[in-house]
């Protein structure tokens, strides 16, 4: 990670703070959750880093993520999932013209 891309992510995480309204996709309980997990993995992570390298990676990567859904209230795979839906949606169907035909038989 680089210097760009740390101050990239404060900025991100700046802007939804002043403008919670356009980046919110996650309710307050799973804000509160996502932090809780996010904090206890990240730091399970950490100290866990020089017993077991590849669990405790994963561990504070996914404890990251979680933290930072918990901090701003902004999912990205969430965000992609509901467009995902949104486009699944079936059109407006509109009938022009109408045909009787008389029964035949």
């Amino acid at each position: 990670m680089t210097n760009q891309d740390l101050n990239t992510t404060l900025n991100n995480i700046k802007e939804a703070w002043k403008y919670p309204e356009l980046y919110e996709n996650v309710s307050k309980s799973e804000r509160w959750l996502s932090g809780a997990v996010g904090t206890y993995l990240l730091y399970k992570g950490l100290t866990g880093l020089f017993s077991h390298p590849v669990i405790a990676i994963t561990g504070a990567t996914v404890g990251a993520g979680l933290l930072y859904r918990g901090i701003t209230g902004y999912c990205p795979v969430k965000d992609v999932s509901n467009q995902q839906q949104e486009d699944l949606t079936i059109d407006e169907i509109i009938i022009n013209e109408t045909y009787v035909a008389d029964d035949l038989a």
